[in-house]
């Protein structure tokens, strides 16, 4: 009698239930947020566009990290069990690994940060503002969050090439 709570051939089917849309799940969510709400506030006063930035980062981020972290981890795991489909899967697990490392790398010390640093001040939003620093950085942050977008659809993708493989 096993231990287990799954057997192995149950833990395969379940990454695939993971690793197949959680991937397109992310991708739609960042691409909403580019498309739909962080352009409206590209002509709003910084006391209001970047306290509502920060409110999107935080809790996106209660999604998006988790999120990106189990289909990491169902991505990679189907990539070492599945050795028919690996280099699928492991396409899949790398563009992963990419928008894992994208925010971080690029988008925080690009302009997420400032936006952050704005939006507790209200000197540096009323300088943001006049100088119109709050929606270049707004614009900025939606261009790259089209590429964090991207990267989640091709690892949708991928995970879908690989499971129909």
């Amino acid at each position: 009698m096993s231990t287990s709570i799954l057997d192995s051939r149950q833990l395969f089917q379940a990454a695939k239930l993971i690793a197949v849309p959680l991937p397109f799940a992310l991708a739609g969510y960042s691409y909403a947020f580019s498309q739909n709400a962080v352009p409206t506030l590209y002509d709003q006063p910084a006391e209001v566009s970047t306290p509502a930035i920060k409110d999107i980062y935080q809790s996106g981020a209660k999604f998006v990290v988790p999120g990106n972290i189990l289909s990491l981890a169902a991505t990679a795991y189907l990539a070492w069990k599945a050795p028919a489909q690996r280099n699928l899967w492991a396409t899949a697990a790398g563009s992963l690994v990419a928008l894992i490392a994208w925010t971080p790398l690029v988008m925080r010390r690009s302009n997420i940060v400032r936006l952050l640093e704005i939006s507790e001040s209200k000197a540096l939003q009323e300088k943001a503002t006049a100088t119109l620093e709050a929606r270049q950085l707004l614009v900025k942050w939606v261009r790259q969050n089209y590429v964090r977008a991207a990267l989640a659809f091709v690892a949708g993708v991928y995970s879908v090439r690989a499971t129909l493989a």
